[in-house]
């Protein structure tokens, strides 16, 4: 039940983004995104949980870049959600830029 509320909650968070006239930027959206899928762990839901939850928002920032931009690789997309995250899932960007 958790991970359907968590996967539910993702998909609200994106849908409420992509209206018109509320987009924020990536990098103040994600950190937000983050918060709440950091409550689901910290209040129960399992591990795998968690991470069905983390990849459910993954696949979905994917294809929301894709839309943007097909020629991102879903590995690319990932590292660029997690660049703007600031918990222990961000990645260190210096070590995973583009060429």
């Amino acid at each position: 039940m958790l991970i359907a509320l968590g996967k539910t909650q993702v998909d609200a968070m994106f849908a409420r983004q992509s209206e018109a006239g509320f987009t924020f930027d990536d990098s103040e959206f994600l950190p937000l995104l983050e918060c709440v899928l950091a409550a689901f762990e910290a209040h129960g839901l399992d591990p795998a949980g968690v991470e069905e939850v983390w990849d459910h928002a993954y696949r979905t920032y994917d294809r929301l870049c894709r839309e943007a931009d097909p020629d991102f690789t879903i590995e690319e997309n990932r590292d660029l959600m997690r660049s703007h995250l600031v918990g222990r899932r961000r990645l260190d960007v210096r070590r995973r830029r583009r060429q």
